[in-house]
């Protein structure tokens, strides 16, 4: 067929997909032509050869998360029962905070046992240990079981709630680091004692200030008295803020190098 003069200028089209096109081709000037049908059948081709994969939507509500959320609620209820004026009150804070402690190992054991760990769940587990923890500490200190004065309990309960901000902002610096210095602050075996001995201390602690006279008549059974027991639990909880001190140490030892020579970002190759 004889092209006319006109379509002798025309420039040559292309049909090609857009994925194809490099920022500086894509222009008013392109030869090419982004919106042919050809363009458009090798797009729907393209797709389907590589889709997309979607990200799956996890289950929010799942019984670890519940058990979380449950500690939550725990803690304007055992602050509320710090004040009541009832001789049960304080027996029924123990109560709650052994609960809470056992719930805190329940959800994650359930978790990794039927494989339902949320990226939620991960979340607002830490948030809710942290929360009913500290808020039981503070609590302590400021009326602690006889003899254990405040000044003596201030001691432990300030080591510790400084060591879990520090420790929370230095998680913080290392997820936005990655790499090697979010390895660095994994949990280690010196912080998981300290959990244990801290849980354990503090129930015995709550139970030492029962106004029922239950746990007197029960240690009285054992030849053990009420100052005994609070003595020897403030002694525990000491040597957890001296574990938590410990633990807070090494994470630092371990991700010190990354704050001396941190990583250099890459320069772009593409900018180059």
């Amino acid at each position: 067929m004889h092209k006319s003069g006109s379509e002798e200028h025309l420039p040559h089209i292309e049909q090609i997909p857009l994925l194809g096109l490099s920022k500086h081709e894509e222009s008013f000037d392109s030869p090419y032509d982004r919106r042919s049908q050809v363009y458009r059948h090798m797009a729907y081709e393209y797709a389907k050869e590589h889709p997309r994969q979607q990200q799956q939507q996890q289950h929010i509500w799942t019984v670890p998360n519940l058990l979380t959320f449950l500690r939550l609620v725990l803690v304007p209820v055992v602050m509320a029962l710090w004040y009541a004026q009832h001789e049960l009150a304080q027996l029924l804070v123990a109560v709650l905070f052994v609960t809470a402690s056992v719930t805190d190992w329940l959800d994650g054991f359930i978790a990794r046992k039927f494989e339902i760990a949320t990226a939620f769940g991960a979340f607002l587990d830490p948030v809710a240990d942290k929360i009913m923890v500290t808020t039981v500490l503070i609590l302590m200190s400021i009326d602690p079981p006889p003899p254990i004065s405040q000044t003596q309990m201030a001691v432990p309960v300030v080591v510790m709630c400084c060591r879990e901000v520090t420790m929370s902002a230095l998680r913080e610096w290392a997820a936005s680091a990655g790499g090697a210095a979010h390895k660095a602050v994994k949990v280690n075996s010196f912080g998981k004692w300290k959990t244990a001995l801290q849980m354990t201390s503090m129930s015995l602690l709550l139970f030492c200030k029962d106004g029922t006279g239950r746990v007197r008549d029960s240690l009285a059974g054992v030849h053990l008295t009420m100052a005994q027991v609070s003595y020897v639990s403030w002694l525990l909880l000491c040597g957890a803020a001296c574990l938590a001190a410990w633990s807070l140490a090494i994470y630092f030892a371990n991700v010190w190098t990354h704050f001396v020579a941190p990583p250099q970002p890459q320069p772009d190759k593409k900018a180059a």
